[in-house]
């Protein structure tokens, strides 16, 4: 008896040591050459068509104490890499590397316009094979080269890569400018044969005369419309507006809303807001609603008091605002032809026998199809006092 326990207390002391050795595939920090950004883009040099990838990577040789100093904002270098193919590009950039590549902290992926508008299907799938691609990293795409955007500084945040991320988690679908898209879900709408998509549209922000930040920084606003794999134009900013309130649902949104009854202009301030996408066939044409519902308060006006007594008048007056942004959305969608709502995705989900003959020319019936806008706008207070300043 006294032999198995000493048996069993050595292969304890065994496996504990093993175990105390650490992983074996470990490697350390400073050998990582921890990618926080890449861009894609696609570029002629000397009438050759390339390849060009770039990336921020965390500046590893700024110390901790730096943080607060002036210097603290030097975290990241900007590095590309041109080749013939995605690979042969991606090669060029890490042999310079005196470290291993490391995309498991990459927070987005920005797609150049070129990219966009001839090669994003190719893009994706190559992104999706590498073995170490990030499934919820953040997608963007950019007018002109990605690698710009990648030049840009950060306005309060220590690295262009965190200003991107907080963006991108915490402001954008708050103040209905966009909302995010994840490679996962960017992927699953690509392939998709009865609907179209977006990418949130990231821009660069130039410094305005008297403000006091970085010369230029980055703005995300709007979307590219994505129609059979490729960008064919943008949503500007009312039309980004109408399509994250008819099917963005943004969470805990701050979205100001400038309204004019009469003489009066005024802040609709929205709280809430719901958006629902509805399909029915009616004598075998599609028929497609877009329902909008919104919670919200006024706080600013051009005249000193508004209360109880014009809430029916500024509701309608909500409700018209919204459905003529919405309006504007639509007819944007038209023009590129591209059924960005998903309504054909809705029909195909809940009339499927219905959608069997319409899916050989969906897109005609999406350019045919009767569309409705309902809106019910709420105000659920007139600010904190129930008084104004008469001068």
């Amino acid at each position: 008896m006294k032999k198995k326990v000493h048996g069993l207390l050595f292969i304890s002391l065994l496996v504990s040591a093993l175990l105390m050795s650490g992983c074996w595939d470990s490697k350390e920090v400073e050998d990582l050459a921890v990618s926080t950004l890449v861009a894609w883009d696609r570029v002629t040099v000397d009438g050759q068509d390339l390849w060009q990838i770039s990336t921020h990577i965390l500046d590893l040789r700024v110390s901790q104490g730096s943080v607060g100093k002036e210097d603290s904002r030097a975290q990241e270098i900007l590095l590309k890499g041109r080749g013939m193919t995605i690979q042969e590009a991606f090669n060029n950039l890490i042999k310079r590397l005196p470290a291993t590549d490391f995309l498991e902290h990459n927070v987005a992926i920005i797609i150049g316009e070129r990219v966009a508008r001839e090669e994003l299907a190719g893009i994706m799938s190559a992104n999706l094979r590498l073995p170490f691609s990030r499934i919820s990293v953040a997608m963007f795409v950019c007018e002109g080269e990605a690698y710009e955007i990648l030049q840009t500084q950060p306005q309060v945040s220590s690295t262009l890569s965190k200003e991107v991320r907080k963006i991108a988690e915490k402001t954008m679908e708050k103040s209905g400018a966009a909302f995010k898209m994840t490679s996962l879900e960017f992927s699953k709408q690509l392939i998709r044969k009865d609907r179209d998509t977006v990418l949130p549209h990231i821009k660069i922000y130039a410094r305005e005369p008297g403000e006091e930040t970085v010369e230029y920084t980055v703005e995300i606003q709007g979307f590219g419309v994505i129609r059979d794999s490729k960008l064919v134009g943008w949503l500007g900013k009312e039309e980004a507006l109408g399509y994250v309130l008819s099917v963005g649902n943004p969470r805990n949104p701050q979205i100001p809303l400038a309204v004019t009854v009469g003489d009066v202009l005024f802040s609709y301030y929205m709280t809430n807001a719901k958006g629902r996408i509805s399909s029915e066939l009616v004598e075998g044409k599609p028929k497609f609603s877009i329902h909008i519902k919104t919670d919200g308060v006024v706080h600013e006006a051009s005249v000193p008091m508004l209360n109880e007594e014009d809430r029916p008048v500024l509701e309608k007056a909500i409700e018209e605002k919204i459905m003529d942004v919405v309006w504007k959305t639509v007819a944007k969608a038209r023009e590129y032809d591209a059924d960005i709502f998903g309504f054909n995705e809705h029909l195909h989900r809940y009339h499927l026998k219905e959608w069997e003959t319409i899916a050989p020319e969906w897109r005609r019936h999406f350019r045919d199809a009767d569309i409705e806008v309902e809106v019910e706008a709420a105000i659920k207070a007139f600010g904190t006092s129930s008084t104004g300043f008469d001068f």
